[in-house]
């Protein structure tokens, strides 16, 4: 159960939210962000046609470990000053499933999967140039 508090935040500074991100100030029940990213650098540019289908890796489609909690766990809350004060927070980026919130939740299960591929020229084909 949450335990809504009052959030205030006098300032946030933020250069760049992207990717399935969040930046929340609040309460919130459950924030659950998933973002699937391939990404191929190369040194000269080639269209190869048969890119972008994530189905031909794994990593988009394999479950992922979820650790398992043996204790029962109980806890209790007692917020003398039911607020959650910030004076100024500045933050570069938040990016991939990535989660910035300032106030009460039950569940944030963020997920970012990233294939990233670099393909570079042969030694021989990068002294030709």
């Amino acid at each position: 159960m949450i335990q809504n508090r009052l959030s205030i935040v006098n300032g946030a500074y933020i250069d760049s939210v992207g990717i399935s991100s969040v930046f929340q100030v609040g309460d919130s029940v459950d924030i659950i962000p998933r973002v699937k990213v391939y990404a191929v650098q190369r040194e000269e540019e080639i269209e190869l046609g048969n890119e972008g289908d994530l189905r031909q890796y794994n990593i988009y489609s394999e479950n992922l470990p979820r650790p398992l909690i043996y204790e029962n766990v109980q806890t209790a809350f007692f917020h003398e000053c039911p607020v959650i004060r910030v004076g100024a927070v500045k933050v570069t980026s938040i990016s991939s499933a990535g989660v910035v919130h300032f106030g009460s939740t039950n569940t944030i299960d963020g997920e970012s999967r990233v294939k990233h591929i670099r393909q570079l020229r042969s030694r021989n084909e990068r002294s030709d140039s």
